[in-house]
């Protein structure tokens, strides 16, 4: 199965370790389309000096795909560079909960940070 949709900011809370140069950060989002859900993520960062940020994260969703009911956990692992952000999913084998259970797949996410709040979400899905 698949979800299109978009993804909305809510929320950001980060911290920059000047020791090493990470960033971590709590962000609060809320999904619209396909997936309609509010979230929790927080995701770990670097930012090199040639401007490109790498980053790893865990999202916790909680809402609904279709007639599901429920919340997973999304892992992302992605880059910045020049105002666009794209972001590979994987959901969390056994972190579904409530219709979630049994959840398996994919996807990707990209910003843009340039003008408006434009974004996308493609997730590909199914249940064991």
């Amino acid at each position: 199965m698949l979800a299109c949709g978009t993804v909305k900011l809510f929320g950001i809370d980060e911290k920059l370790d000047i020791t090493t140069g990470l960033r971590r950060s709590k962000l609060t989002h809320k999904y619209l389309g396909d997936i309609e859900a509010e979230s929790r993520f927080e995701c770990l960062a670097f930012a090199s000096d040639s401007g490109t940020s790498n980053f790893v994260g865990l999202e916790y969703l909680n809402g609904r795909i279709g007639n599901r009911v429920g919340g997973f956990i999304l892992q992302h692992i992605g880059s910045m560079k020049s105002g666009l952000s794209i972001s590979t999913l994987n959901v969390i084998s056994g972190s579904g909960t409530g219709d979630f259970a049994g959840m398996k797949g994919h996807g990707r996410t990209t910003w843009s940070t340039t003008g408006s709040d434009n974004s996308q979400v493609l997730l590909e899905y199914s249940f064991d």
